[in-house]
């Protein structure tokens, strides 16, 4: 695989396309954005800068979004430019979280695995998705009600988009996941991928794994991507995937700067 290629796909068909269903997206001077109908999701997904211009543009976006008194994440690459992108977001009063691993598998290149989906609920109303992002809540803290909003309302509106699936110990939703689909973008991404902390080790999360695979395989996708946390990147790359780019959110919430 080449990662390069790779990268440059995935700009051109999931930065740079984005589906604009509970919001709107806008593309000021190479830095595209998506801004939510709801208070969060709002994003930066592309932008096209260099030195000289990554500090107006950084400034334009933050006076934008501090006028809609929405919080905002600008995600970077390490193979973004500028190479200061992260320096210069903090001088701006962003504050930065916990970098992930972006990671591809290609597909062509793995069979299909052997799962069990007698132990997977693939989960379609609000009862079965507020499970799934229970998981996420007691996992990673905090209240997740705008991901539960997020994923019923993609369900309900575009249901062919993403599949969400849930493993249950004796009746309790223990690991959650699902995997999303761009229309005809050759990729798919995987989110969520976690399992209450009592419950790991059992092969919950390399279940969910391999049933995306599979399924990213018969809808036809080239590649299966993840940003990946520290944590699971040992186990995806024992199922074959390849470091592409680091990947840093930054995030500005407007009235927080001193």
């Amino acid at each position: 695989m080449n990662t390069t290629d790779v990268m440059h796909a995935y700009n051109k068909h999931e930065r740079k396309v984005i589906n604009d269903l509970y919001g709107k997206v806008i593309d000021t001077d190479g830095v595209i954005k998506f801004v939510s109908d709801n208070p969060e999701g709002s994003y930066i997904s592309f932008y096209g800068l260099n030195e000289q211009s990554a500090k107006a543009a950084i400034e334009r976006e933050v006076a934008y979004f501090s006028q809609l008194g929405k919080a905002f994440e600008w995600k970077t690459y390490c193979t973004d430019l500028p190479q200061n992108i992260g320096e210069l977001l903090l001088s701006f009063g962003f504050e930065q979280e916990e970098s992930e691993s972006f990671m591809a598998l290609e597909l062509s290149t793995v069979s299909g695995r052997e799962v069990d989906d007698s132990r997977i609920v693939e989960v379609f109303d609000a009862k079965g998705i507020r499970d799934a992002v229970s998981v996420q809540e007691q996992v990673w803290g905090g209240n997740f009600d705008w991901q539960y909003a997020h994923l019923l309302n993609m369900k309900t509106q575009t249901p062919d988009n993403i599949a969400i699936y849930v493993v249950y110990d004796d009746g309790k939703p223990v690991t959650s996941a699902w995997i999303v689909y761009n229309d005809e973008s050759p990729f798919a991404g995987i989110w969520g991928g976690s399992t209450i902390a009592e419950y790991r080790g059992r092969g919950h999360y390399s279940l969910l794994l391999n049933k995306r695979i599979n399924e990213a395989k018969k809808r036809g996708k080239q590649y299966l991507i993840i940003d990946a946390s520290e944590m699971s990147r040992p186990i995806v790359e024992k199922h074959g995937f390849v470091f592409v780019s680091t990947t840093t959110p930054y995030i500005f919430e407007p009235g927080k700067q001193p």
